[in-house]
């Protein structure tokens, strides 16, 4: 048992509001999470390919909270000292202030001043966008290199450490791979900020770092920037020809931009209602597809240099036809999920958007993403050189890596928890290693560990997993909901006592609460919260380890179908016991073997409740393809449709008809029947769902793996059909829906002893 050391609308309710998830008049359930929150969760089971994110990030960053450009200065500025959290408003101000009077005469005064004046000037009168980046490299990386000089008491003092200090670097239109669960994506940013090291390594012809800050940075690089080097982007945008020329004088007074430049939108609807998704893209619910030197293909298309072509059917022709590129908005988007991906426990990202000539400086982590108001750099001089300042003195925690796995980029050994030492050896390199392609949300990563303190644990007779083998998942789940460890003891309660979850749960062995990483840091110090709501949406990292289990997907025959059976009866008593799971799905079912018999596992309880407790988080649990029908509509979607046991019963038959469909031999088909369940949003998905349980259905044949288990599926659909009469959606009590929509076809198909 786990031993801690230590302690719809179509979108979720304005968290502004004193209407919350868990107060709101009529509220039922929490709704549907959107965007990459839940993209990736289940990839390996159900044939999601991280190519086709790019609809997901688009809804990750359509809607984003927003701030003051002096707000984001100051507080990052804040963070650089050290001690942010005990500066108070006004000595925050006062730092940028300060800030401001120190960069000024590197604006205004000297043969510095004039260097820069003239890069700008070039910038602004370049019509062609990809012109662009030489100048303003230029501009910045003489601005980063006079900033060395200047010192700030608060503020951390320049250090030269060809490790730590940065530069802009042009990198289009040279690719950046990276590896996500057997795809290569292949992005291209404008310009990227880098080590000078990184930006040494890459371009090792040159000896000299000097020549580094001149013009070889304002060339692409010689060879692949890695994205584990990267600490940030920048995405240029140039609609206009000519821009005005810089001051003759720069002051310290904010340039306030007009109106429509102030933000930069997606989409001039996105604060709207936004159609949740499920476990894949919408049709057309972005900007699509993609210019082929930013999507994800396999090494061999890689390789060989051929465009990659989605298989696609009717409700993705329009995606087919439009080659437009990305809005700066989503590409941005694209760039800061590699960037998250790249790092085992990145804690947030910050990246830039170049639009004319205004910065937008964007602040993402897995509860949201915030924008900075623009800073013109040209016309506002002082402003962005602070901004360049902060960029210079960030270290690794203000960057957003997480100092306990990541010391320095790319660092993996043992983990040290505080000040006690518990001995992991994380495999973070494995080939098993599951990593979440995403923005917001749980961003769940499981890989192996090895452990010489851990492995020797005493056994519990509730648990008759043997396997030496430990996993660790590594997430951000919300803190107002009950932890996955909290509702673990009272799994393991219930398995005392009940035969069907004993054995069939998953073994915590142990956990951490890292109490430093709470997202809503940062939107108080932003004064987008107030300290009475700042729980309320916001995500804290976790690591859970267990003992390894196997996906029931590798299983045929009638011992899937025996494994199968053996989650639903532990989900039923489960439920009995008033621990809802509520997220049925092809990877939340799991298990081992015992003496070459395999036993079942209902696994993954981050997002389960307490029946005591009614709708918790801002989070709605499921995965489209496997959500009951019911929990697919316009009301559900809202939050307004009590999640009863009926709908996980009717999750089950779903990932038993799936399973049975599209595995063969343990292996997951491509383009199999059901495909155009992944590419549909919830409403187009219901549609699906209702077309083939009334007709499409008798036309389907399972798998030669799963024959066996066809006739449960079959009798089972005759079950759906009584629960969705004419007359609208037939309630059932617990045992009522577990009687008519899983035991009784059950014992239809093998007899009594099936059920037992």
């Amino acid at each position: 048992m786990a031993n801690n050391t230590n302690d719809a609308v179509h979108k979720t309710p304005p968290r502004n509001s004193a209407s919350s998830a868990h107060s709101e008049a009529g509220l039922k359930s929490t709704p549907l999470a959107v965007g990459s929150a839940v993209v990736s969760e289940n990839i390996s089971t159900v044939g999601v390919e991280v190519n086709d994110v790019r609809p997901w990030i688009a809804r990750d960053v359509q809607n984003f909270e927003k701030c003051e450009a002096d707000t984001m200065l100051q507080v990052l500025l804040a963070r650089c000292t050290g001690s942010s959290q005990y500066l108070s408003v006004s000595e925050k101000s006062k730092l940028l202030k300060t800030s401001l009077e120190a960069v000024l005469p590197i604006c205004n005064v000297g043969a510095v001043a004039q260097e820069i004046k003239g890069h700008l000037n070039e910038f602004c009168d370049t019509e062609r966008e990809v012109a662009t980046y030489a100048p303003f490299v230029r501009a910045a990386n003489c601005a980063l290199h006079e900033l060395t000089k200047v010192n700030l008491y608060e503020v951390s003092s320049f250090k030269v450490d060809d490790k730590t200090n940065i530069l802009l670097h042009v990198n289009d239109p040279m690719p950046i791979y990276q590896s996500h669960q057997g795809k290569q994506s292949e992005r291209k940013p404008d310009v990227v900020v880098v080590s000078h090291q990184t930006a040494l390594d890459v371009n090792a012809h040159q000896t000299q770092d000097s020549q580094v800050l001149t013009e070889t940075a304002c060339k692409p690089p010689k060879d692949n920037f890695q994205w584990t080097g990267v600490r940030s982007t920048l995405e240029v945008k140039r609609t206009r020809k000519l821009l005005p020329h810089p001051p003759s004088a720069y002051k310290t007074d904010y340039v306030v931009p007009t109106p429509s430049a102030q933000y930069m939108e997606y989409r001039k609807n996105a604060n709207g209602p936004a159609e949740p998704t499920g476990s894949t893209p919408a049709t057309g619910s972005a900007q699509t597809p993609h210019e082929t030197s930013n999507e994800l293909r396999t090494s061999s298309q890689l390789s060989r240099g051929v465009k990659r072509k989605r298989a696609g059917n009717n409700e993705n022709e329009t995606e087919e036809k439009d080659p437009k590129k990305p809005h700066p908005v989503v590409q941005n988007g694209l760039y800061v999920a590699e960037m998250f991906a790249a790092h085992i426990a990145r804690q947030h990202v910050i990246s830039l958007i170049v639009n004319n000539d205004h910065i937008y400086v964007w602040f993402f982590d897995r509860e949201t993403s915030i924008q900075g108001a623009a800073i013109n750099f040209v016309q506002d001089l002082p402003r962005f050189l602070v901004l360049l300042l902060i960029m210079q003195r960030m270290r690794y925690e203000q960057w957003g890596l997480n100092r306990v796995f990541e010391p320095e980029p790319g660092f993996s050994g043992e983990v040290m928890v505080e000040d006690t030492q518990i001995g992991l050896e994380l495999d973070v390199k494995s080939d098993e290693r599951v990593t979440h392609f995403g923005i917001r949300g749980r961003a769940t990563t499981v890989f192996p560990v090895r452990s010489k303190t851990l492995s020797g644990l005493g056994r519990d007779p509730l648990f008759l997993n043997e396997s030496p083998e430990l996993v660790a998942k590594l997430y951000w789940p919300e803190e107002t909901r009950q932890t996955e460890p909290d509702i673990l003891n009272e799994v393991y309660k219930i398995a005392q006592i009940d035969p069907d979850v004993r054995g069939h749960v998953p073994e915590l062995v142990w956990f951490h609460k890292f109490k430093e990483t709470s997202t809503s840091d940062i939107r108080v110090a932003l004064g987008l919260k107030d300290a009475k709501r700042a729980k309320q949406g916001s995500r804290v990292l976790y690591i859970i380890i267990f003992r390894k289990l196997i996906p029931i997907t590798t299983l045929s025959g009638k011992e899937f179908l025996t494994a199968w059976w053996q989650v639903v009866k532990c989900h039923r008593a489960l439920w009995k016991g008033g621990v809802l799971h509520r997220d049925v799905s092809p990877s939340n079912l799991m298990g081992y073997r015992l003496r070459g018999q395999f036993i079942a596992v209902l696994n993954d309880y981050d997002l389960s409740s307490f029946k005591r407790d009614g709708p918790s988080g801002l989070e709605r649990t499921g995965t489209i393809p496997f959500m009951a029908v019911e929990l697919l509509t316009p009301e559900a979607m809202a939050g307004k449709v009590e999640h009863v046991y009926a709908h996980d019963a009717e999750s089950f038959i779903w990932v038993l008809t799936w399973i049975c469909l599209r595995y063969e031999g343990g292996n997951l088909s491509k383009n199999g029947p059901l495909e155009g369940w992944l590419k549909s949003n919830a409403t187009r998905c219901r549609e699906q769902k209702n077309d083939f349980r009334s007709s499409t259905f008798r036309t389907m044949c399972p798998s030669g793996s799963h024959a066996v288990s066809w006739d449960v599926v079959k009798k089972c659909f005759e079950a759906i059909h009584l629960l969705y009469p004419p007359s609208g959606y037939r309630k059932l009590g617990d045992q009522s829906a577990f009687e008519l929509l899983l035991e009784g076809p059950m014992l239809e198909h093998d007899g009594p002893s099936s059920a037992e």
